[in-house]
């Protein structure tokens, strides 16, 4: 399940995330601005129309939440009258047992994030079954310095009973995000636009990514079918955005060396080489000379 990550300061923040083509969103409210009253419409609609994670995160943990641990744990007591499918609270934080006391029809996702680097392994299991013993679904993040810290984190996915979240923040783990959905990870999470994490890719990136590796939506008849095409129409936008920025710097290097912005050698082998797609193809090459004349 791919998950758009959505800082919510206010309702709008909401309605916008409920037009991405992701299927699952995680509400971020310790970023929240406005009263809960004010947000319980646009909350309401999204665990009608999606798959909702509410989260509320401390600032221990990376989260941004300024009041106490007790306004906390009161804040997700009324999250959880709402209904949502799951709510993800850290296993190490006090409030953690009050919420999964409370949490009903809701799973709990039980977090654990370090933002500092990756523990031995040792650590991270022990990380992992403190938050199974708590949760219906175990989430281990930490920050990768060098990539073989993600290596450690991955080698949670299945390590405990429970359906595990496992990778590594940062450049060095970057792969962990892919990696840890071929792995079996249940969740993975992307950003809808303003990132929640370092190293969160954007939506339209990871499905590059998925369908680069050959990962395809799940399912059979129209409903995946037309996830299937979300996907394409995402991963095309996201490789159609890239090469307009490549070309953008081409633009820039050709204008401080008085070299000419067209090439008609090159626009020729770009065209003989897009076979079928030489229409599609002249329209993207045409707009890559209007990025390179501006640049």
């Amino acid at each position: 399940m791919i998950c758009g990550a959505v800082p919510v300061r206010k309702p709008t923040d909401i309605y916008r995330a409920l037009d991405s083509p992701v299927s699952c969103l995680e509400l971020r409210l310790d970023y929240l601005e406005t009263s809960l009253a004010e947000a319980k419409p646009a909350l309401e609609e999204a665990v009608a129309r999606r798959t909702v994670i509410f989260t509320v995160r401390r600032r221990e943990e990376g989260g941004v939440w300024r009041g106490t641990e007790e306004e906390r744990a009161a804040l997700y007591l009324k999250l959880l009258e709402l209904t949502p499918h799951f709510v993800d609270v850290e296993a190490a934080a006090p409030a953690a047992e009050q919420v999964a006391a409370a949490k009903g029809r809701t799973k709990l996702i039980a977090s654990r994030h370090d933002f500092g680097g990756t523990p031995p392994y040792e650590t991270l299991l022990s990380w992992a079954r403190e938050a199974a013993a708590l949760g219906d679904v175990v989430k281990i993040v930490t920050y990768a310095r060098e990539p073989r810290d993600g290596l450690a984190v991955l080698s949670l996915i299945g390590a405990v009973e429970k359906p595990t979240v496992a990778f590594a923040m940062g450049p060095a783990g970057a792969y962990t995000r892919l990696a840890a959905a071929a792995l079996g990870s249940p969740i993975m999470y992307v950003s809808l636009g303003e990132t929640t994490a370092p190293g969160q890719i954007s939506v339209d990136a990871y499905y590059a990514a998925l369908l680069g590796i050959g990962a395809a939506p799940r399912g059979e008849g129209l409903p995946a079918l037309r996830e299937a095409l979300d996907w394409i129409d995402s991963a095309l936008m996201h490789l159609l955005k890239r090469r307009l920025e490549v070309c953008r710097d081409m633009g820039k290097i050709k204008k401080a060396a008085g070299l000419p912005i067209y090439d008609d050698v090159r626009e020729t082998q770009v065209l003989k080489r897009a076979g079928d797609f030489k229409q599609i193809f002249e329209l993207v090459v045409q707009m890559c000379k209007a990025v390179q004349l501006v640049a």
